[in-house]
C-alpha cells in the first residue's frame, strides 16, 4: 500500500477533529493528538529518508562524471604515450640508419685512400731493396721491404689505424686496412700479424669459414711467425663452431705438440678437456 503524503494525512487527522470534536472525550482528543504527532513523526522520517536517497544520487551522479573523466584522461594519456613511442622508433629508426650510411661512407673513404695509395705507389714507387726478412715476419732469401709509396700512411700509422678500427668493433675497416697494410708492406715483422688479425676479425663477425680460410693463410705463407700457434688455436675454435669437432680436435693437439709451453697450448687442452678428450 503506497503511503499518503504528510499533508494528506494532517488533513484527514484535522477533519476527524472535526467531526468528532462534538461527541467524542477528551481522552480520545488526547488520543487523536498522540496519533497526529506518530503521524509528523513518521512523515518527518521519510523526508530524511527522501534527502538521503537524493543525496546519494547525487553521489552516485558526482561519482559517475569523475570517473568518465578518468577514463578520458586515461585515453587521452594513452593515445598522447603511443604517438611519442611512433615517434622514438621512427627517430631511433633515423639514428640506425645514419650510423649506417657513416659506416658505409667511412669504409668508402678507406677504400679510396687504399686505391689512391697504390695508385700513387705503382707511379712513383723506387725499386725496392733486398734484405734479410724480420725475426717473425717473411722468410726466405728472397724476402724484401717495401719502401713507404709517395703520399702514402708509413708502416705504424696504417697497422695502428687498422687495430683501433679492430678494438672498437669497426671489423670491416678493419680488415680493409690489415688488407692495404698487407699488400702495401708485404715483407715487415707486421705483415704477418696482419694477416692474422683478418681472420680474427672474421671470426669476431662469426664468418667462421673465412676466418679459418685466414688462419690457413698465415700458415702457408709465414710458417714461422710468432703468431702461429695462436693462429692455430682459433683455427681449431672456428671449426668447433662449423661441427668440425674432429678436424678441430687435431688443430688443438697440433697446438699442445708444437708450442707446449705457450699459453695457446694452456687454452688448446683446456678446450680439449671441455669437449672430453683426454690429453696425454
Amino acid at each position: 500500500m503506497r503511503a499518503l503524503p504528510h499533508r494528506s494525512l494532517l488533513a484527514l487527522a484535522a477533519g476527524a477533529l472535526l467531526l468528532g470534536s462534538a461527541c467524542v472525550s477528551s481522552s480520545d482528543i488526547d488520543g487523536l493528538h498522540r496519533q497526529m504527532n506518530d503521524i509528523e513523526k513518521e512523515i518527518q522520517a521519510l523526508e530524511r529518508k527522501s534527502s538521503s536517497k537524493e543525496e546519494v544520487a547525487k553521489l552516485n551522479s558526482s561519482v559517475a562524471q569523475q570517473t568518465q573523466q578518468l577514463l578520458k584522461s586515461n585515453a587521452d594519456m594513452g593515445v598522447k604515450l603511443g604517438e611519442l613511442t611512433t615517434k622514438m622508433e621512427q627517430l631511433e629508426a633515423k639514428l640506425e640508419d645514419t650510423n649506417r650510411r657513416l659506416s658505409q661512407l667511412s669504409q668508402q673513404i678507406a677504400e679510396t685512400q687504399g686505391d689512391l695509395a697504390r695508385m700513387r705507389g705503382s707511379a712513383s714507387a723506387p725499386t725496392p731493396s733486398a734484405a734479410a726478412a724480420p725475426s717473425g715476419g717473411a722468410t726466405g732469401a728472397d724476402a724484401t721491404v717495401v719502401a713507404p709509396p709517395a703520399g702514402a700512411p708509413s708502416p705504424a700509422q696504417l697497422y695502428d689505424t687498422a687495430s683501433t678500427d679492430y678494438s672498437k668493433g669497426r671489423y670491416a675497416l678493419a680488415i680493409q686496412g690489415f688488407e692495404d697494410y698487407i699488400h702495401t708492406y708485404p715483407n715487415t715483422d707486421l705483415t704477418d700479424n696482419a694477416q692474422y688479425w683478418i681472420g680474427e676479425c672474421h671470426y669476431a663477425q662469426k664468418k667462421f669459414p673465412e676466418a679459418v680460410a685466414d688462419f690457413d693463410k698465415l700458415l702457408k705463407q709465414w710458417p714461422k711467425s710468432d703468431k702461429a700457434a695462436a693462429a692455430l688455436l682459433k683455427k681449431g675454435y672456428a671449426m668447433l663452431e662449423l661441427d668440425q669437432k674432429a678436424e678441430a680436435v687435431v688443430q688443438l693437439q697440433y697446438v699442445i705438440n708444437e708450442y707446449p709451453a705457450s699459453e695457446e697450448a694452456r687454452l688448446a687442452k683446456a678446450r680439449l678437456k671441455g669437449l672430453g678428450v683426454e690429453v696425454h
